[in-house]
């Protein structure tokens, strides 16, 4: 439940956002550049995030978080769909830099309570929580944009965003001893530092922030539904197909993690997804292509995300004095891709169509797969996990 509001939200501003600027006309270029820039605080968020391994308890902070990040979407979403676009998208960007630090203390938390050989399984399910969660909550926001006024729709999305949020002041979490604040920040310096001089480390982050399983196409769907002949019915449903498909994806994606290499898990994941997104690309235009095909993108999706959890968790290892700010790293890094690939996208709908968005993202992902699974058989990379493959 911890993943929920941080998905949430980011499903509000992957799958509403789109389908409410797009009905306020404007283009799918425009709506992309507007997409990237509202996630860009992803990249950078590693400046401030450190925050929860200070002071509160991470479950706290998960607390706390939520409640401003369901403020800022429940602004975002009336602000949209009444026509105020630039104050929906600066609440949505507060949002967006508020939101991001739930998922450090989630990393936080599972190094002081995850074993590494359950590190697979507890990235799936982390990933289930949030890409259901994000599905949840921008699909909800379509169908009741659609059936109900836009304040309820608001209301209704930064709902699924609090809830889950104050779920996580249940967790039985023990209090740090207290030092003061300066020698705590030097000790968390120390320890991401030392963290960032191993080579597998560094071959990570090289894997982030590649374009594999950034999955950027999936911010662009509400958008584009109209070439496909979609009407927002057919928008909900697919919404509805993958706010199954990509948790159940994600539960696969973390028990292949748990059982093979993951360092190997993780490229071949980015080409399943290549394929979801190549076949949309190719086949007729039709409402059945786009729900057929966002369905596959949302299931190999979820593989992606819950392969991307395993190795990130593998790599922070147990609890430290700054294991919420390790885990940060990698977040940020993998957020990378999700912004230059979305703004690709976007030009690449502009130039091609929607045949030319999916087309590109399609290669990205098989282009940069190959190349790194090349690296690995070069390196012979192994991962830490009991009877793997």
């Amino acid at each position: 439940m911890i993943g929920v509001p941080y998905g949430a939200f980011y499903g509000i501003v992957t799958v509403a956002l789109p389908f409410f600027l797009r009905r306020q006309g404007l283009s799918v270029e425009r709506i992309a550049s507007l997409g990237a820039f509202v996630q860009a605080p992803t990249i950078w968020y590693f400046l401030w995030a450190p925050v929860v391994d200070v002071r509160l308890r991470r479950r706290t902070w998960v607390g706390l978080l939520g409640v401003i990040s369901a403020v800022c979407a429940a602004f975002g979403l009336y602000f949209a769909g009444t026509g105020s676009v630039r104050l929906a998208i600066t609440s949505l960007v507060i949002g967006s830099i508020v939101s991001q630090p739930i998922s450090s203390a989630l990393g936080g938390l599972v190094a002081a309570t995850i074993p590494n050989e359950l590190r697979g399984r507890a990235g799936g399910w982390s990933q289930a929580g949030m890409l259901g969660g994000g599905v949840t909550a921008g699909g909800s926001a379509v169908w009741l944009s659609v059936h109900a006024p836009v304040m309820v729709a608001a209301l209704a999305s930064a709902a699924i965003v609090l809830l889950p949020s104050l779920t996580a002041l249940t967790i039985p979490e023990t209090r740090s001893p207290r030092i003061g604040l300066r020698p705590h920040l030097r000790a968390m310096s120390r320890d991401v530092m030392a963290m960032l001089h191993r080579r597998e480390v560094l071959l990570a982050l090289a894997f982030f922030l590649s374009p594999i399983g950034a999955g950027a196409a999936a911010n662009l769907f509400s958008a584009v539904a109209a070439e496909y002949h979609a009407s927002p019915g057919k928008i909900i449903w697919a919404a509805g197909v993958g706010a199954i498909l990509t948790p159940v994806g994600a539960l696969i994606g973390g028990l292949l993690s748990d059982r093979f290499n993951r360092w190997r898990v993780y490229p071949l994941a980015g080409v399943a997804s290549a394929i979801s997104s190549g076949i949309m690309a190719v086949a007729p235009l039709s409402p059945i292509t786009f729900l057929v095909g966002t369905a596959g993108y949302a299931l190999t999706l979820g593989v992606c995300y819950a392969a991307f959890m395993a190795l990130a968790f593998e790599l922070v290892g147990g609890e430290t004095s700054a294991s919420g700010t390790r885990f940060t790293v990698f977040m940020a890094a993998v957020n990378v891709p999700v912004v230059y690939m979305l703004r690709l996208d976007g030009l690449a709908h502009g130039k091609l169509g929607v045949r030319g968005m999916l087309a590109a993202d399609s290669l990205s992902n098989l282009v940069f797969a190959g190349a790194l699974m090349m690296l690995l058989a070069r390196l012979r990379v192994r991962s830490a996990v009991a009877g793997e493959v």
